[in-house]
């Protein structure tokens, strides 16, 4: 076993490393196509050289922890501003020298071709460190457990020495370093080394020049799709900060389903200890807890080198960073040599195989606070967003695991049966965190863009809607003992209520399921006294299953009119639809709230609920159906039909 180095460049390190922002996104859309686009995502990723390394020296299976995957890449640092331009040409270059040594090897014919794109991708690896020059050569350790006999390391390490030194040398490491002098040297094919390190291949002078033109013709093209062809910076710093912000959060959403997975304390530890290494590149951890006696000693929660077993460190200790993490409440960083550290710190680092670690405080499941021990982790990765985030949830599963069997009274619940207040009232808390970032981070997007009318409008609807949400949920939990306050009514414009539904909808519903949409809005329709949201949330319910209904996509068309029905004058709203229409099984109870056989999330309320809506709204709402199609009709009364106390007066605007 190789000597660990006392420097940075441990696995830890290459997660600092930055990403070509084009190849995370790709990655991410395959991602989300599923088990289909598995091919297509790998060979993506095999084009970044950071993220292809990351992924490689994973012992996780990636295929089983799609959303450690999906966090692994919204963390991943990007090149973005002027470091864009940098990146790009480093990046080129990497995958120039990769395809070009894939392309000698094959003419070659050495066994491993892809072993030689690895070698030739990651030959200036180091160069993508976000932290300062570092000497490339340290690169070369990344790579050392990918090949027990070290030839990748070799390749990457030698890959610019002069050609005449590689001349006896493994094929792996002459090719890697013909193809490294190929692409950066001009006329490198005319000259004497290079022609002689061809002969040795049984290559030819005009064969390596028609291979060379056709490896940087292939780079170009990936170049191209990844927007990597002379890069310039795009946007304001502070807009990319924004950027990864959001990526932040979804990286914690990701987290969070990746850590809901846990059955029991046990796997809690399992994921933690796999979160830890995909994200930090944190390779070896312990787990100290408080004895009967008080001293913390080591446990075996995380599985750790035999002799920790040995170790009992006083709690007051404050020479040692473990008891300093516990009497903080924070966590605190070791590295050796420090002049004042424990002596116990050090046979800690010894033990685990590092050089420096950080101390973090975890709640345990018994309602002790133990301290984890993460070693060869970043400086200041404990005041890291994600790193905090990591721990939250790990520590929320060890509390309170979700395989906790549930109460008599909840598990005796039958599946329609209404859900515990209590229940409710915590999902609601719940749900008001993402939503209360949500609308913060949409202020912040609405600042950073300036005055474009569109982007300002489009950001309104998504403020709106935010709200509408928290709304909703607010009002689940209301004391029904009181009587409801009075409806504060408003005046809304119809038409501009469709529009901006249909604005809303059109690449988040509409557009993804093949649906074109139509409206045809009368201009004549006046506003009516109501409540925005309650036409809103009807609207919606109507498309959605509209959509839905609408298997291989179709067309749908929304229409505004002025009708006489009944006596009165009235508006008429009609959502019609292009599906197969509706069995008349369904058909006759359509408006009662049954159990959905559409399965997933639909409970089988959206069109009792949207009935009871237009009702509030002293409405009517009704639904002819025909194999050609479905259409629904709201008809609501026009102001002179209805005697409204308006406490709110606003027009919408189109």
């Amino acid at each position: 076993m190789r000597e660990l180095s006392n420097n940075l460049l441990k696995e830890s390190a290459l997660t600092a490393c930055l990403c070509a922002p084009g190849v995370v996104a790709e990655s991410l859309e395959l991602l989300m196509q599923g088990a289909a686009a598995q091919a297509e995502l790998a060979a993506c990723v095999r084009c970044d050289p950071v993220l292809a390394l990351r992924l490689r020296l994973q012992p996780v299976d990636f295929g089983a922890q799609q959303d450690l995957l999906r966090a692994l890449l919204l963390a991943a640092p990007v090149a973005s501003g002027a470091a864009q331009v940098t990146h790009a040409a480093r990046w080129r270059q990497s995958v120039g020298v990769a395809h070009l040594a894939r392309t000698l090897a094959v003419r070659a014919g050495v066994a491993d071709a892809e072993a030689a794109w690895t070698a030739g991708l990651s030959h200036n690896l180091a160069d993508y460190l976000d932290t300062g020059p570092t000497p490339p050569a340290h690169a070369a350790d990344w790579l050392a457990e990918l090949d027990p006999d070290g030839w990748l390391a070799d390749a990457v390490r030698c890959h610019a020495e002069p050609l005449v030194r590689g001349r006896a040398a493994h094929p792996l490491v002459r090719i890697v370093q013909l193809a490294y002098q190929l692409v950066t040297r001009a006329g490198a094919v005319d000259s004497v080394d290079v022609r002689a390190a061809l002969a040795a291949l049984q290559l030819g002078a005009g064969e390596a020049a028609q291979l060379l033109g056709d490896s940087q013709v292939q780079a170009r093209q990936l170049a191209q799709r990844f927007g990597l062809i002379d890069a310039a910076p795009t946007q304001g710093g502070g807009f990319e900060r924004l950027a990864r912000l959001y990526a932040v959060q979804a990286a914690q959403s990701a987290l969070h389903s990746h850590f809901r997975q846990a059955r029991g304390a046990g796997q809690g530890f399992v994921l933690l200890r796999d979160a830890m290494r995909a994200l930090f590149g944190i390779e070896r951890a312990c787990l100290f807890a408080p004895a009967g006696d008080g001293t913390l000693q080591v446990t075996q929660l995380i599985p750790a080198a035999s002799g920790l077993s040995a170790l009992a460190i006083p709690p007051d200790d404050a020479h040692s960073a473990l008891p300093r993490a516990l009497a903080r409440n924070a966590p605190q960083q070791f590295e050796c040599g420090e002049a004042d550290a424990a002596l116990v710190d050090e046979q800690v680092a010894r033990l685990l195989g590092v050089s420096r670690f950080i101390c973090q405080p975890l709640v345990l499941s018994d309602g002790r606070t133990g301290v984890l021990v993460a070693g060869d982790a970043v400086p200041g990765l404990g005041t890291l967003p994600l790193w905090r985030f990591v721990l939250a949830e790990c520590a929320e599963i060890l509390v309170s695991p979700p395989s906790a069997v549930p109460s008599p009274a909840h598990a005796a619940a039958a599946p329609g049966d209404d859900i515990p207040r209590d229940r409710a009232r915590r999902a609601i808390h719940e749900v008001a965190n993402p939503l209360t970032i949500m609308r913060n981070y949409v202020k912040l997007l609405s600042d950073k863009l300036g005055a474009d009318s569109a982007v300002q409008r489009d950001l309104g609807i998504i403020g709106d809607e935010i709200e509408r949400v928290a709304r909703i949920v607010r009002g689940i939990t209301a004391v029904e003992e009181n009587a409801p306050p009075a409806e504060a009514l408003e005046l809304v414009s119809v038409n501009s209520v469709v529009s901006e539904l249909v604005r809303m909808a059109l690449g988040t519903l509409l557009m993804p399921n093949k649906v074109n949409v139509q409206i045809d809005l009368n201009p004549d329709v006046p506003p009516l006294p109501l409540q925005k949201d309650l036409l809103k949330q009807v609207l919606f319910n109507l498309a959605k299953n509209a959509v839905e209904a609408m298997h291989a996509g179709g067309h749908l068309k929304f229409t505004t009119r002025l009708v006489d029905a009944e006596g009165q004058r009235q508006v008429e709203i009609e959502v019609a639809d292009t599906g197969p229409g509706l069995p008349a099984t369904v058909a006759a109870h359509l408006f009662e709230p049954v159990v959905s056989g559409k399965g997933g999330d639909h409970a089988g309320l959206g069109l009792a609920i949207s009935r009871s809506l237009v009702e509030r709204m002293r409405g009517h709402l009704s639904c002819a159906s025909t194999p050609q199609g479905t259409h629904f009709l709201i008809r609501l009364p026009t102001m002179q039909n209805r005697q409204a106390s308006l406490t709110t007066t606003r027009y919408g605007s189109m």
